[in-house]
């Protein structure tokens, strides 16, 4: 379930209105069930909604109750039967993408908190919801949304926007940083580009550092998570969902696609580009400019585009170099 502390839930729906807003075909289940919240399919639960897009993850339900699931059409043959609805569909995220927009909503109250800390500046905004330490400091223009909780010792700049936040003790949040918007997440319906809800939270270790104009994307389902002790330079995208471990550095201009897993004590340097769903092993040192595709196994240092192992790298970039010093005479 969405933490209601940032998310609006509304009334249920019944699994045959669900399946009509989605364009499905119920093939097992009560369609008067009643459906409360979407899920991951991790985190299936009675009044869930949730869905596999191949047929090989439907195992994951199989001792698990749930109140919806939408699979491919493919798919029909191996649904598991015993747990809860199940519905065909041409496009099973689409269906959670729409179901998903149709149950949770941000929570949108500009109502500000009339008694403040005494750090906080009077020109920015702080929710009458959010939870703030009384030692905490936040500058002028900055936006600190409903529901989120910033921890002691917090020091947040001016034009800061968090939303949908967790905050630990003793966070640096530099000027012009952006915590908790909206991923990047659609899906291709028939009259254009769906938007995937997101519905998780970024959730902040104690220690860490987050530079100028740094944007960190809330989870799609499950959270965004910076680990104790993280540094983080400026302009360094994080995408939803991302797991960084403790006491990682993440050098300027870094791009870090949406859930990948990165162990503690990894060290990036600038402009590293990371494609999604990577894991990157604790104590992994990734060099400048490079651009990583493949898994990173623990302790070794990566470089070049795409990237591969360092010595690897540097002998392909010195047989080129010679390649080509002997070309040209």
């Amino acid at each position: 379930m969405p933490d209601s502390r940032f998310f609006e839930t509304t009334e249920p729906l019944s699994v045959a209105d669900a399946v009509a807003i989605a364009g499905a075909r119920l093939i097992h289940g009560d369609p008067k069930a009643f459906l409360s919240h979407v899920a991951a399919l991790g985190a299936a639960e009675q009044g869930a909604i949730v869905y596999c897009e191949k047929t090989g993850a439907m195992a994951a339900l199989a001792d698990k109750a749930f109140g919806l699931c939408f699979i491919p059409e493919d798919g029909e043959g191996a649904a598991p039967h015993h747990a809860g609805a199940v519905a065909v569909v041409r496009q099973p995220r689409l269906a959670f993408a729409l179901l998903g927009a149709r149950l949770h909503r941000s929570q949108t109250s500009t109502q500000e908190a009339t008694v403040r800390p005494p750090g906080v500046h009077d020109a920015a905004h702080i929710a009458a919801t959010a939870e703030i330490a009384n030692d905490a400091e936040i500058g002028p223009g900055a936006y600190i949304g409903p529901g989120v909780v910033i921890r002691a010792g917090a020091m947040i700049g001016h034009d800061v926007t968090i939303t949908h936040a967790l905050i630990g003790a003793n966070v640096r949040v530099l000027p012009g940083a952006r915590i908790g918007q909206s991923g990047f997440g659609f899906v291709p319906g028939p009259e254009g580009l769906v938007k995937v809800p997101q519905l998780g939270r970024v959730v902040i270790g104690n220690d860490v550092e987050i530079g100028a104009n740094t944007t960190i994307d809330r989870g799609a389902l499950e959270d965004t998570i910076i680990g104790d002790g993280a540094k983080i330079d400026n302009l360094v995208q994080i995408g939803h969902n991302v797991r960084l471990g403790r006491n990682c550095v993440i050098a300027a201009q870094c791009g870090i696609s949406g859930s990948c897993v990165i162990g503690d004590g990894v060290m990036m340097g600038g402009q590293v580009g990371l494609a999604d769903h990577l894991t990157i092993g604790p104590g992994a040192m990734l060099a400048a400019g490079s651009g990583h595709m493949r898994d990173v196994p623990a302790g070794e240092t990566w470089g070049g585009r795409p990237a591969r192992p360092v010595k690897e790298w540097l002998r392909e970039t010195a047989a080129l170099a010679k390649m080509a010093k002997k070309r040209n005479g």
